[in-house]
């Protein structure tokens, strides 16, 4: 296909989608179908390359192969620094799932203040680091979690004693610390962890010294998308509404609210009469107890962006039944509900290996030996088979190459006409993917 017909087939199918959003809802094909259009329209691109030798001269005839290696979305876990280190075959196989499957990462615990401030003035980051390095290397993007939690029981006892003066010190220190310290290194920072239930800082510091804390971050990382986070939020239209008038009324306080981070650690909603502790006093209240259909997850999300304009990132999400069946179905609507809405950038899980996961076993998608259950091996799938793209093409006599696919990075395999056989790794994010790409081979 020549360059102009690639763009103008772009231009093409942005229309597609800004009339695919108006539709309402009692026009649109079912949910997963919409998604599924969805998909294909706002996380593809037709992408335009020309390949050129040294002296910028058109390498006609190239043979290329082109493969996706890592998505520009967010699909992403949270990882823990006591099994990614493990040094044996299960360690091993926790670094490969990773790898194998994700684009992004989050610290489980490992950037809490309650984890690297266990004591006043004794900061600890190596295993943040550590996991951090690890991200950088292998060309996965990290979320920061979190500066703060408003919770009493995840906060600090030293912190909680001090004095006001010495309170609000203690904050902008932790802020230089962290902030500061993965500054221009992480996508988003989760900055005040569930505000509409707890009140630690808000208790000592209003909700204006709150805007304070985005104010002060975002000075320090400003290359990092400012979140606030919740849980609660799915098929709850009560907190929906309470959600939206604490961002607006942030906003209204100057801060740089960037971002919403919606938890659901109670994806068991989603698959009717999977519920296994419906009993109020066996399940806690961040666990829905009311079924959650995928119309009703679309239709919270729908409102927060609506409303706000800003991204959505599900920045939590577990599914814990022991029916390895039903934990697979409720992950599968988790992932087309969650690529398949423009206004979301993240689906990311709270861990997936047996052993390692805070929800125990019945909530992994990985057995403690390293053996994908079921809901992996459909979370594999749909990742690695489904929303990938690979193929092959020849350059035209301009030395161009065109091709459409989902947003990321790509593996170039170029065969020139002498035989000669070049890889390259090319980044075809959505921000940036317009346009023709120069490659000197």
């Amino acid at each position: 296909m020549h360059l102009t017909s690639l763009l103008t087939r772009s231009l093409r199918l942005g229309t597609m989608v800004a009339l695919s959003c108006l539709l309402p809802a009692s026009v649109r094909a079912d949910w997963r179908s919409d998604s599924d259009a969805r998909i294909e329209q706002v996380r593809k691109g037709d992408f335009a390359l020309r390949l050129v030798d040294t002296a910028s001269r058109p390498l006609r005839g190239a043979k290329i192969e082109y493969q996706l290696k890592r998505h520009d979305f967010l699909f992403g876990t949270a990882i823990a620094s006591k099994p990614f280190a493990d040094r044996t075959a299960k360690g091993e196989a926790y670094r490969r799932f990773n790898l194998e499957n994700f684009s992004a990462l989050v610290c489980e615990n490992e950037m809490k203040g309650y984890y690297t401030d266990v004591k006043q003035g004794d900061n600890k980051y190596a295993d943040a680091d550590a996991l951090l390095a690890f991200a950088e290397k292998n060309n996965l993007r990290m979320r920061g979690h979190c500066l703060f939690w408003e919770k009493a029981e995840y906060t600090q006892p030293w912190l909680k004693e001090l004095k006001d003066a010495e309170f609000a010190k203690a904050i902008d220190a932790r802020l230089k610390a962290a902030a500061g310290r993965y500054a221009g290194r992480l996508v988003a920072w989760d900055v005040d962890n569930e505000q509409l239930d707890g009140s630690v800082y808000l208790d000592r510091i209003g909700r204006a010294g709150i805007a304070g804390m985005f104010k002060k971050a975002a000075a320090l990382d400003p290359k990092a998308v400012l979140f606030v986070n919740e849980y609660g939020i799915l098929g709850s239209p009560e907190k929906t509404d309470r959600y939206l008038a604490l961002i607006r009324e942030l906003q209204a306080l100057g801060a740089p609210v960037g971002g919403i981070g919606v938890q659901s650690h109670d994806l068991d909603r989603l698959i009717p009469g999977a519920i296994s502790d419906r009993e109020t006093d066996k399940r806690p209240e961040w666990l829905l107890q009311q079924p959650l259909s995928p119309e009703q997850f679309i239709e919270t999300l729908d409102k927060l962006h609506n409303a706000t304009g800003l991204p959505i990132h599900l920045t939590e999400a577990s599914a814990k039944m022991p029916d390895a069946t039903q934990r697979a179905e409720a992950l599968d609507i988790l992932f087309r509900v969650g690529f398949g809405h423009p206004g979301v950038g993240a689906v990311m899980l709270w861990g997936f290996q047996a052993g390692a996961h805070w929800m125990g076993p019945d909530a992994a998608l990985v057995a403690a030996d390293g053996t994908p259950t079921e809901a992996g091996r459909r979370v594999s799938h749909l990742l690695r088979e489904v929303w990938t793209t690979r193929g092959n093409a020849t350059a035209n006599r301009e030395g161009e190459v065109g091709f459409r696919g989902f947003y990321g990075i790509y593996h170039l395999k170029v065969t020139l006409t002498n035989g000669r056989v070049i890889e390259r790794d090319v980044n075809f994010d959505k921000a940036k993917a317009t346009g023709v790409r120069t490659v000197h081979l």
